[in-house]
């Protein structure tokens, strides 16, 4: 599937806008794509969410994400990053000097997570929407529900 997928897309150049949320691609899809996404410098609009990517996904994606400096919006939402998967997207983000759009909810980033993408978020001056909704990003020990 994502393997024979990443064939297809590096070939695609001129694309611009790309949807492959609830595919359940994992990072073993994340992996097999991560080369492809790389090529495709035109790329404005990138939905990967409901993917299950967890960190190691996000690494294998970040060096792609990194090089897609046209992006504009980037979903990567319901993807349980976590704090590793968030370190590693922030290192994307900070190349990423276009993005006006990024959602990164439920991916259970936590505080540590927030501290790890709050350097690459400062510098984004083209922000205008951003979503860290049900993340648990709070300093204290969130608490049980009643």
């Amino acid at each position: 599937g994502a393997t024979a997928l990443a064939g297809a897309l590096g070939r695609m150049e001129k694309m611009t806008q790309l949807d492959l949320s609830r595919n359940y691609l994992k990072a073993e899809g994340a992996t097999a794509l991560a080369g492809a996404l790389g090529r495709m410098d035109n790329l404005t609009q990138l939905n990967i969410s409901w993917n299950e990517l967890k960190a190691e996904g996000a690494t294998a994606l970040a060096g792609a994400l990194g090089r897609m400096e046209k992006m504009t919006q980037l979903d990567l939402s319901y993807n349980d990053l976590a704090v590793e998967g968030a370190a590693a997207v922030a290192g994307a983000l900070g190349r990423m000097n276009k993005l006006t759009q990024l959602d990164l909810s439920y991916n259970g980033l936590k505080a540590e997570g927030a501290t790890a993408l709050a350097g690459a978020l400062g510098r984004m001056e083209k922000m205008t929407q951003l979503d860290l909704s049900f993340n648990v990003l709070s300093d204290g020990e969130a608490f049980a529900p009643l």
